[in-house]
Order: structure tokens, then sequence, then C-alpha cells
């Protein structure tokens, strides 16, 4: 009777502890997702000229490359379910949105000659639906004030 018992304790033990790591885990995650959406909501909240604009698509292409976001045949990176990035523009000249691979393909020089003291507003923000972490943001040139 008593080995009975110190089997069900000991299942009940476990189960708490799976659950205690799993909660642990999940925490972590949600921390982390929040961590980064700070760091690059900052960008969006208001109008940003085109050097802080490229310094956050910098700032993405670097965090894609750390976690191994893999890139398409045209050299896009590629959306995943879990922390890709992507940032696209809509520049004034044109109706066309540009991917931030394009501009840092350019070249960032060019960029920031061209577009340093442009202003631009982020008009769209998704996220992903399993972790809550930014996907996706649309910045688009605005005249200026």
């Amino acid at each position: 009777m008593k080995k009975i018992y110190a089997v069900f304790i000991a299942i009940f033990l476990v189960i708490i502890a799976l659950t205690f790591y799993f909660y642990n885990d999940y925490v972590k995650a949600q921390n982390l997702s929040k961590r980064i959406n700070v760091e690059f909501e900052k960008y969006t909240e208001n109008t940003i000229v085109g050097s802080s604009l490229i310094t956050l698509i910098n700032k993405v292409t670097d965090y894609n490359e750390k976690n191994n976001i893999s890139k398409g045949y045209d050299d896009l990176y590629q959306e995943n379910t879990k922390n890709s990035i992507k940032i696209e523009i809509r520049f004034l000249e044109s109706d066309k949105t540009f991917p931030m691979e394009s501009i840092s393909r350019l070249g960032s020089e060019e960029f920031v000659k061209n577009y340093s003291s442009r202003l631009f507003k982020c008009t769209t923000k998704e996220y992903h639906k399993e972790t809550g972490q930014l996907k996706y943001l649309l910045f688009e040139e605005v005249q200026d004030i």
C-alpha cells in the first residue's frame, strides 16, 4: 500500500516539475518578445528621419541574421511563425513598396545620402500570432511639415 502512495506522489511531483518547467519557459519567451518589441517599436511611435530608418533596417537585418532567418531565391528574408521581422518602405515618388533588403543591397550610404533628412512614419505593424513578437513594419515617407 505504501508503494502505491509513493508512486502516486512521485508521479504528482513529476507533473508539478514539468508544469513549472513549461510555465517558466513560456514566461521567458513572453519576456523576450516584449523586450524585442520595445526595442523596435520605439521607432514606430513618432515620425522619424531617414537616418533613423536605416539604423532600424540595420538592426532588423542583424536580428534576422542572428536568428538564422532564411532567405528565399529573391534574397528576401522569409517569414516564419516565431521571430522573423520584415520592413517595407513606401516613398512619395512611388506607390510601390520596397523591402528592406533592396535598400541594403543598394547601400546604406546611398540611402542616407538621398533620404537622411526625409521624414518617415510607420503606418502598419503586424505581430506573430504564435509569439506576439513584431513581424512586419511598413514605413511611408511623409511630406515635410
